[in-house]
């Protein structure tokens, strides 16, 4: 049964990598506002019930390898609590050696419905990450602190990421380390 398990999730991750990969295709090919389920969901070689049984609409397809980054950014913070840029810069490195990242950030960057539901998802990994990072027990100005500080590291990878798109053939964490040794420099 557990063999049957992990099938059943490895064709999961399949048919989700495949959608993704299609939207990527067809965004960049056609325009994100010229294509549409169906047709990213034929590129994909399933029907558009498959698509939404993954996504709630063609934006989260391509946000989808955004979400996966931030899980990632979870993942890695839980092996070293309380090392934010740590784990955002192995995150990064990851990120940006496959190519997806790129053309993801460059669709969100074109494209203002996704720029748009990307700004309000990052907000919100902001405060789920601030949250994570104070016990429970922390008092109002430690909370703060904690929002601040993910508000102004999120603010900093945003600028690199732009930096980044702008500079082909650079390292996304080269302009991460960058953009963060920035905020270490005394004023």
């Amino acid at each position: 049964m557990k063999d049957l398990c992990g099938l059943r999730e490895r064709k999961k991750q399949r048919t989700r990598a495949a959608l993704v990969d299609a939207a990527l295709d067809l965004f960049e090919r056609k325009g994100f506002e010229a294509t549409t389920v169906e047709e990213i969901a034929a590129a994909a070689e399933v029907s558009p019930r498959t698509f939404f049984r993954y996504f709630t609409a063609k934006e989260g397809a391509v946000l989808a390898v955004q979400e996966e980054e931030y899980q990632a950014l979870l993942t890695e913070l839980a092996t070293r609590p309380g090392d934010l840029r740590g784990a955002l810069l192995a995150v990064v490195d990851r990120g940006g050696q496959d190519g997806r990242s790129r053309r993801v950030q460059e669709l969100v960057a074109a494209t203002p419905a996704l720029r748009a539901t990307s700004l309000d998802r990052s907000a919100a990994q902001e405060r789920e990450l601030a949250e994570q990072l104070v016990p429970r027990s922390a008092t109002e100005q430690e909370r703060l602190r904690a929002r601040l500080a993910v508000a102004v590291t999120f603010s900093a990878i945003r600028v690199a990421v732009e930096c980044w798109l702008a500079t082909p053939g650079t390292p996304c964490s080269q302009h991460v380390l960058a953009a963060l040794a920035v905020l270490d420099e005394p004023r």
